[in-house]
């Protein structure tokens, strides 16, 4: 009767382990994979959709600074920080991602989930490591500092580097060197995420945007009036341009909320 107990005990636990490596598993092939166009598409969708919301947004997190412009030449430079492993990058990801679609295209994205073992494990998000943006509006650069195990993965040099260590810093924030950064034009910054990864949870990618293209949706109301203040500030640095997107009623009404300069 013991060794048949001990037999079944080692059977059950080899089928439990062997299950969650086969979760494990699963889980780790949808990560670093190219967005698809239908994700892409409700991304694009909820984008649009953000522009003529009558939801103002209940709060804004954004500091305004005096600092200098994180791109080359004339065009206004958007400067995010973050890292793979983050749980609070994974979040921020999304509004910002929506944000910028307003002001041109993003190819190239690939899909990430934060640590499994942080707070908030597995939050679905994405990674600019191998994206493209083009805008006649603005500069963006990304700049993933860690893989999501927490190794080493794009280094944060010359003016980013600088505006990082200035900037997350005393006095705009207790904790110096946090993540994520977002530094918009050198009039904006946003230390941390001002949505929670919970909204997110490990819900697939194609779940998530299709909640985000539908306004009425309890992600969407939390996400979208996020992602127009960070839009609102962007087109405070471009002097209003595109006016399609910058008079749009929801960025006018997110707008109101910014800080003074």
């Amino acid at each position: 009767m013991y060794k048949r107990l001990i037999r079944i005990l080692t059977t059950t636990a080899g089928a439990l382990a062997l299950g969650l490596l086969t979760a494990c598993s699963q889980a780790d092939t949808q990560i670093n994979q190219p967005v698809s166009p239908t994700v892409m598409q409700k991304l694009e969708a909820a984008s649009k959709a953000s522009l003529q919301l009558g939801q103002a947004p209940l709060f804004t997190s954004l500091q305004a600074i005096k600092g200098a412009n994180a791109g080359p030449g004339s065009k206004p430079g958007v400067l995010y920080v973050g890292a793979d492993f983050c749980p609070f990058c994974a979040a921020l990801r999304w509004p910002l991602i929506i944000s910028l679609l307003h002001f041109g295209t993003l190819d190239g994205l690939h899909t990430m989930r934060s640590s499994s073992t942080d707070v908030y494990p597995d939050t679905t998000t994405f990674n600019f490591v191998k994206a493209h943006y083009k805008s006649a509006y603005i500069h963006f650069q990304a700049v993933e500092t860690a893989t999501r195990d927490g190794k080493p993965l794009e280094p944060l040099t010359g003016q980013a580097a600088k505006l990082f260590k200035k900037y997350d810093a005393p006095p705009y924030t207790s904790q110096a060197g946090g993540i994520p950064f977002l530094y918009i034009g050198g009039h904006w910054l946003l230390l941390g995420s001002p949505i929670t990864p919970k909204d997110f949870g490990t819900k697939d990618w194609t779940q998530l945007a299709t909640e985000l293209s539908d306004p009425k949706s309890k992600l969407a109301r939390a996400v979208l009036p996020q992602a127009n203040l960070i839009t609102a500030a962007i087109c405070q640095s471009t002097g209003g341009k595109p006016q399609s997107v910058c008079k749009a009623p929801g960025i006018v009404a997110a707008a109101a909320l910014l800080p003074p300069r």
